[in-house]
């Protein structure tokens, strides 16, 4: 809509039937005025041609369209507002892969979410994840009932997600994390037979941190004089919340791994990763992912590499769970310290995890010092000191 003179409006739309772009003056005193006459315009148009029942009136509204309005009208702050619409995103290509037909509001109907609750599920989402993605629908189609109340029912009102049984991974969970010997076992193992990814497993096994935050790493983030490191963003990863954000110490054994692994690099990295492919930067600006863009590893590469090691680890003989899988690492250290006794807040800052309650978000301080206990009890875990032993037992019996 734009005005083209004193009283005057120019109206474009695309015909229905023929495909053809339509250009029509409105006679109108203001914006809405032509607004009005451009929807009437329109629904006579949609019946004429045979599309009134699609468009049930005059909103006629896409289905991103409708989507992007209720959650521009949500309470939600900016952050939430984008993350529900990465969750939106499956949903558009759900439909444009399985209903190409279904474009506007008024064609998802009941039945198309049951679809395409039915085809989340097939990729064995985790059921917050699946909950999530329902959300943005569900409030789309109360946002539109509410506020359309003449063109749009409520056609999520009816649904509802039903707790899946466990999978016989998600009930072995415990047989997934390592024990001190077979940490141990695994990490000199790595160190004879793949430098790269023992540097990651130390990283993520004796400090806690993510796959990706071990393998994005730089430079710049590592500090041998302070012996720690720093989470942080960079042009190839993002930490995953606002916690994640951290500067913790690392023991002896993470610093020497770093330290060995960065006087083994032949060339550095442009961009200061300490892990990149072996090619020759490029600097590919039409890559489709943002790490390859920064010319770092891809997610997929990280895990094929990953499963790489780990299956030659077991062809050689490791003595590993059937269900063990890189992330576990993190879930291994934070099991073991817990046992030794550390305090679950301290530990929940150190390994970048959000804070469970009020006081530790706002009021308990975690500082260095309380941090360094937690990688001087990481060193005891890898070397299997007497210490670490005693810690453990004293917990046992405390807690008996």
């Amino acid at each position: 809509m734009k005005e083209v003179g004193p009283r005057k409006w120019r109206a474009s739309w695309t015909d229905p039937l023929t495909k053809k772009h339509v250009r029509r003056i409105l006679p109108a005193s203001g914006y809405r005025e032509a607004e009005e006459q451009a929807k009437d315009i329109n629904s006579q148009l949609a019946v004429g041609k045979g599309f009134g029942g699609r468009l049930r009136g005059s909103a006629g509204h896409s289905v991103s369209d409708a989507v992007l309005e209720a959650v521009k009208h949500s309470n939600a702050n900016q952050g939430t507002r984008k993350d529900y619409l990465r969750r939106y995103n499956p949903f558009a290509g759900y439909l444009t892969e399985k209903m190409p037909g279904v474009r506007a509001w008024s064609d998802v109907t009941t039945a198309v979410l049951h679809n395409y609750i039915q085809h989340c599920r097939q990729e064995d989402l985790a059921p917050d994840s699946l909950r999530m993605r329902v959300f943005v629908l569900r409030m789309t189609s109360r946002y539109m009932a509410q506020t359309y109340p003449d063109q749009y029912r409520d056609v999520a009102a009816t649904i509802t997600l039903s707790q899946k049984d466990p999978t016989t991974a998600e009930l072995r969970v415990k047989d997934s994390v390592l024990s001190p010997e077979q940490l141990r076992a695994l990490l000199t193992w790595l160190k004879q037979n793949d430098p790269m990814v023992y540097t990651w497993a130390v990283l993520q096994s004796l400090c806690g941190v993510r796959v990706f935050e071990a393998a994005y790493l730089r430079e710049e983030d590592f500090a041998p004089g302070t012996r720690s490191i720093t989470i942080t963003a960079s042009p190839a990863h993002k930490p995953k919340n606002r916690p994640s954000y951290r500067t913790i110490p690392i023991c002896k054994t993470v610093d020497q791994a770093l330290r060995d692994w960065i006087l083994a690099l032949k060339i550095r990295h442009h961009a200061g990763y300490l892990f990149f492919p072996s090619r020759r930067p490029s600097g590919r600006p039409n890559a489709k992912t943002q790490a390859a863009r920064a010319d770092a590893y891809t997610q997929d590469r990280i895990c094929h590499l990953w499963r790489n090691a780990l299956a030659n680890a077991r062809r050689a003989g490791m003595d590993l769970p059937e269900h063990f899988v890189p992330k576990k690492l993190r879930d291994t250290f934070v099991t073991h310290l817990r046992k030794a006794g550390v305090d679950f807040a301290v530990l929940q800052s150190y390994i970048g995890h959000a804070p469970s309650t009020v006081l530790s978000a706002h009021y308990d301080h975690v500082d260095d010092e309380r941090l360094r206990q937690i990688s001087g009890l990481a060193q005891d875990l890898f070397e299997g000191t007497n210490a670490f032993t005693e810690k453990v037992g004293q917990t046992v019996c405390n807690s008996a």
